[in-house]
Formats: C-alpha cells, structure tokens, sequence
C-alpha cells in the first residue's frame, strides 16, 4: 500500500535488533532479576518514570509552540460559541425584522355621518388596516394584506406568525356603536380577531401576543377619537349632554382577541418539541459518525485503543482511505435506522405528541444517514481539524441559526443568512411541519427533504472525492505515509528539538510492529507445514 515506512528511515536496523537481542538475553534468564527491577522503577527510554514526567513536563512548558496553538484554539472558538449564542438572543426586540403577519380587512364600508348632519362613504377597516401596517413597520413587523382563506392557510403552514381579521360591517357597527351612545343605550364593542399558532414556535407566538396588546391599545384610540369626536357634535347640535359613561364607552370601542384556532395537543412542549427533536437527530448523525470513526480506526489498528490504563495498538489491517470511510458509512446507516426507531420509541414512553410517526421515523433515518456521513468525510479528508469544523458547522453556527427558539426574524439578520446553508434549521422546519402542520409538505417538510439529501450527496462526494485522491497519491494512513516539508513537521514538533516529531514513530513501536508481524508469520507458516497443506513461503500474513 504506497510508500510504506520502514525500519531504514525512522528506526535504524540495529534499534530493532538491540531491541529483540535484549529480548532473548532476558529469555534465556541473564540479568532476569536486576532487569526486571531497573523495568519497574524505569520507562522504556530507560529513564525512571518520575524523572521523565518532570523533563517532559518542563519541556512542555518551555516551548510555547506546543501548547500555544490548542490554548488559542480552545479560546477562539468558545469565544466565537458566546459571540454567536448571546448575540442572537441577546435583545429580540431590538433586532426584530421582517416578521410576518398576515391581515384579511373583511369590511365593506359604509355611511358614515359628518358635521353638515349629511354621511359619507367611508371604510373605517381600511383605516385601521393602513394605521396598523404603518404602526408595525416600525417595530420590524411586517403585516401584508390578503383574504381570509390565504391568511389562515399561511398561519397553519408557519409562513406567518399571526393573523389579523377585521370582521365583516366593521363600519356600519361602529356607526351603530356611535348611534347607541347618542340614545343612551348600552354599545356592542367591534371584534378584531388576531389568530396565533404556537406550532410556528413559543417566542414567535409570544412576540405575536404582545403585537395583539399594541393593536388593542392603537384602534381603540383610532377608532374611539372618531366615534367620540362624530358624537360629541350630534350631541352638541341636539343640545344634549354627552354623559361620562357614553365617553368611557366610546373610549374602548374595539374588542381585540387572541385566538388560537389550531392548538397544540398535551406532549408538544408548547411548541419546543420540535427543536429539541431536531437536536437529537443532529446530535446522532454529528457525534455517532466521531464515535464510529473512533471504534473504527481502532479496530483497523489505524489509532490506539484505550480504556483506562489499558493501551493498545493493534496491528494495522491493509484498508485504503476510501474503504474505511466506506465502512464508517455503512455503520451509520445501520444507526440511522436503529436510533431513529429508539427515539420514537423513548419520545412515546415519554409522553411526547407524536402524529405521523412513521413520516417521522423515515425523515429522521434521512437526516442522521446524512449528518453521519458528511461529518464522517470531513473528519476522512481533513483529518483532526474534521472535528473542529463538525463542530462549529453542526453545533456552534447550528443552534443560534435553528430558529427553534428564538425566531430568525428576532435575531440578527446574519442568522438568517447561516440558517440558509445550516442543516439544523432545514430540519428543525422539517420536524416542525411533521409534529404540528400534519406533514404539510408545504409547511417546510418539502424544502427540508429536499435539502437534507442535497446535503448527503455533497457530503458523500466530499468524502468519496477526498479519499480517493489520498490513495491515489499514496498517502496512506501509517507513519510516514506522506512526508512534511521541514518547515510543517517543525510547526507540528512543538519547536522542541527535544521533543520526538508526531511523524516518525518511536522505534520501540516500530520493534513491535516487526516482532508482531514475525510472530505471526512463523505461526502461520508452522500451521500450515504441520497439516502439509501449503509450503511456509507461501503463508504471509500483511502487515499493512
């Protein structure tokens, strides 16, 4: 498999051979009790451990190279976390744009009496329409007109936050609510409906509820100031006084309510079932595919294994770039389906809302299959640093971006830019429409399926692309397998000439590996001779 680095140019043979030659001296009992004593109190340098992990310590310290890049690294982006996550919901009130809201004015218009004892055409529903869409548009409200139908189709497909009615012969009420108050009798307030839908997500709702308070507060001055003013002068042509409880009648003319006509049943979390749902699907592809890569390379003897004290490097299988990220994609698709069917399982027992849930487990199976695998092939082709972008591409730019809390119209517009390439809003308004719009493909479930395997291919090619391209080259995943110029193995060494540079191994390791390969070769061979089934030169066993 390519250039594959031997005793020659890292270990000299002789390190090898002293090693196995000390090896058999103490195999044959020479020295057996002085050796084992000077094993326990030294380390395999031959220096005692104590004093060892004092030097390498100091060493440490003394070379700001080796501890100044992971110190910057940690800071910098928990730094980047606290900006992006404070920052979007540090003042939602202030950085509210273009939050939607639908308005349906279902009044006619009427006759309306004036000062000269005549009337005139008048649409009192267009005036407090026009006053309210103006009122909003400077808060960063952005209310647009439409018909009833329209209106309430976009509510229940999340496409706006609420809707504004104004009933039918809005201005012939008012002008029979003007009327009463001039014959004294008891006024029938005017209904303005305002309908919410906490399924579009408990912050936005609650931003639409406090919207519905302004517009209470907003046309009853509107509209009360016309009536009181139109009555005050029939009063005054009548010479008739205009009592305190016809004025403080006259004063809250409009009945504005808050009406939810689709509300979520029990187990939905007030509407935060959704985002933590998507949390979970995100979480499973993002860390299943780093937990995959890990027992993976283990077991191809392509990293260490370790549990507690317990160390060990296995013996490295003959596996290309591209076949092990293979595997790695297998496994998660195993996981996608296994783990999809185990949270619809626990979100049962549970008590959470879960309508459609086959359409949820099959869009779930999707969205961890491709998390899994993109995270999977940015971890193949760059390696460590895989990681780090994993995590700040799923996780850090994710959360903030998701909408699930705090709606992207709250935030600061450079949310809504990263929600446009984030997977974790696409699924958030995929798992929404699922849980809440009755799979509405409309509703976000459409765009979210789509995306999602856009985002598979992408990541697959990715990782397909890059992994082909190592192995083509030769560089495989061994010691070696690609030499630094001086300058890149001088940065990674730390800048302690001291220090063993991390691409050459230690030639202890490198004894090991041989001794291990030997032995296994002479057990191999002495099977097949003792059952005369084949020649020993034709029993190898790859080292890879």
């Amino acid at each position: 498999m390519g250039k594959h680095e031997g005793s020659d140019e890292t270990a000299p043979a002789d390190s090898v051979d002293s090693t196995q030659d000390s090896h058999d001296q103490n195999s044959h009992g020479g020295g057996t009790r002085t050796d084992e004593s000077r094993t326990e109190q030294t380390g395999a340098d031959g220096y005692p451990h104590e004093e060892q992990a004092v030097s390498t310590i100091s060493e440490v310290l003394g070379a700001p190279k080796f501890w100044l890049l992971p110190v910057l690294l940690v800071v910098v982006i928990m730094s980047f976390m606290a900006a992006l996550y404070m920052g979007a919901i540090a003042d939602p009130e202030r950085n509210l744009h273009d939050f939607p809201i639908a308005l349906s004015n279902q009044d006619n218009g009427g006759e309306v009496p004036n000062a000269d004892g005549g009337t005139d055409k008048q649409n009192y529903g267009d005036q407090i329409a026009k006053g309210i869409i103006d009122e909003a548009a400077k808060s960063g409200i952005a209310v647009h007109k439409t018909d009833r139908t329209t209106a309430l189709n976009e509510l229940n497909t999340g496409k706006v936050y609420g809707v504004v009615i104004i009933s039918p012969n809005f201005t012939n009420k008012a002008v029979a609510l003007g009327q009463s108050a001039v014959l004294q009798a008891k006024p029938e307030k005017l209904p303005i409906d305002i309908y919410i839908n906490r399924g579009s997500g408990t912050f936005a709702s609650a931003i639409t509820t406090t919207f519905s308070e302004r517009v209470s507060t907003q046309v009853n001055k509107q509209v009360g100031d016309q009536l009181t003013q139109s009555v005050r002068e029939q009063l005054a042509k009548a010479d008739v006084p205009f009592s305190g409880a016809a004025q403080l009648a006259l004063s809250q003319p409009v009945d504005v309510q808050t009406v939810e006509p689709n509300p979520l049943p029990e187990g939905s979390g007030n509407g935060l079932s959704a985002f933590y749902y998507t949390l979970l699907l995100i979480l499973a592809g993002f860390t299943g595919a780093m937990m995959v890569s890990i027992v993976v390379d283990a077991a191809l003897g392509q990293t260490p294994i370790e549990f507690g004290p317990f160390y060990q490097l296995r013996l490295r299988l003959p596996i290309s770039r591209w076949g092990t990220l293979a595997a790695k994609w297998t496994i998660m698709l195993l996981i996608a389906f296994i783990q999809s069917a185990l949270y619809i399982g626990v979100c049962t027992a549970v008590g959470t809302s879960l309508p459609n849930a086959f359409v949820l487990w099959t869009y779930s199976v999707l969205v961890i299959f491709a998390v899994g695998v993109s995270a999977a092939s940015a971890m193949a082709v760059f390696g460590n640093p895989g990681l780090i972008l994993n995590l700040v591409f799923f996780v850090i730019l994710g959360l903030p971006s998701s909408g699930g809390t705090v709606p992207l119209e709250a935030s600061p517009r450079l949310f809504a830019w990263i929600a446009s390439v984030e997977p974790m809003h696409l699924v958030y308004l995929g798992v929404r429409s699922i849980l809440y719009f009755d799979a509405d493909w409309d509703a976000g479930l459409g765009r979210a399926v789509i995306q999602t395997i856009i985002g598979l291919i992408v990541g697959g090619l990715l990782g397909w692309a890059g992994t082909k391209f190592y192995d083509h080259k030769g560089w495989h995943r061994f010691p070696g397998g690609m030499r630094l110029t001086p300058r890149m193995a001088k940065l990674f060494d730390g800048g302690s000439g001291s220090l063993p540079t991390i691409t050459t191994p230690a030639p202890q390791h490198v004894a090991g590996v041989a001794g291990a390969s030997a032995r296994k070769r002479e057990a191999t061979a002495g099977t097949h001779v003792g059952s005369h089934e084949r020649e020993p030169d034709d029993s190898r066993s790859g080292s890879g």
